[in-house]
């Protein structure tokens, strides 16, 4: 899994320099709909999640309590570069976070928990599917719609490592505002790289979310694969998106409802 991750993270950096390149400066300079970024800004945080893993930006990054604060930062020192430094920057500091995360992904290496913020700790193996959902979700997300450009196409691969992320961000970063869930749910995702996913309580307020099959849950939530990066933060309301809902609705929405990943 980690090797067709480290593959998809690949394709996606190829996709978003291709989107790029062509970009005019107005396009550039444009909001993007991640608030208070241009279409620029949000390039240039992607580049500074690149440099961090192989500079001590990591340190902030690991430690941080507040992680759009630490986003925001490296951006606004990036806000003064035209936009061919701020795509020539993510082309180079993409490449050798590639680089590095593959050293992420070896044996013995690949179990080592790392912090990332308040959001939670997570094995070094996940960290390309990390990075792939940033990418592939500030691309289609952010950028392609706030300039009226179609999203460029995704697939299976690229999905199914971004849907392992979000579970795995899902299970500990959620228990807070998932505290109340006192009965079993399972989430269907279909489409390129989708699955069946239940999402359980634990016990101490914890959460447990692993591959599985609906039976014996209380409700069970159905959705489209590519659209969840979209409703599960918030981007877009998950009343707007194709989600369909059976067994129990009430526990079923306000699962919905308290779901927001960062």
């Amino acid at each position: 899994m980690s090797s067709d991750s480290l593959a998809a993270l690949r394709t996606e950096r190829e996709t978003l320099l291709g989107f790029c390149r062509d970009l005019t400066d107005q396009e550039w300079a444009t909001p993007s709909l991640a608030e208070g970024w241009r279409v620029q800004d949000v390039v240039a945080h992607m580049t500074a999640l690149s440099r961090a893993l192989i500079t001590p930006a990591a340190i902030t990054s690991m430690f941080s309590r507040d992680i759009e604060q630490s986003n925001n930062a490296p951006v606004d020192k990036a806000r003064s570069q035209s936009p061919q430094q701020v795509l020539d920057g993510f082309s180079a500091w993409s490449g050798r976070g590639i680089t590095a995360l593959r050293a992420f992904t070896l044996p013995g290496v690949r179990r080592i928990p790392l912090p990332v913020a308040e959001i939670g700790t997570y094995p070094l193996r996940i960290f390309p599917s990390l990075y792939l959902f940033d990418w592939h979700t500030h691309l289609r997300h952010d950028i392609a719609p706030a300039l009226g450009r179609p999203a460029p196409d995704t697939d299976a691969q690229r999905m199914s490592a971004i849907l392992n992320w979000l579970m795995m961000l899902l299970e500990q970063s959620q228990r807070t505002q998932l505290s109340w869930l006192d009965a079993p749910l399972a989430l269907t995702l279909d489409g390129p790289g989708g699955g069946t996913w239940r999402i359980e309580p634990a016990t101490g307020g914890r959460l447990h979310v692993r591959p599985g099959t609906p039976d014996g849950t209380a409700a069970h939530i159905t959705a489209l694969a590519i659209e969840f990066p979209q409703w599960a933060t918030t981007r877009r309301p998950w009343t707007e998106s194709d989600v369909s809902l059976t067994g129990n609705t009430d526990l079923a929405t306000h699962f919905l409802n308290s779901l927001n990943l960062i």
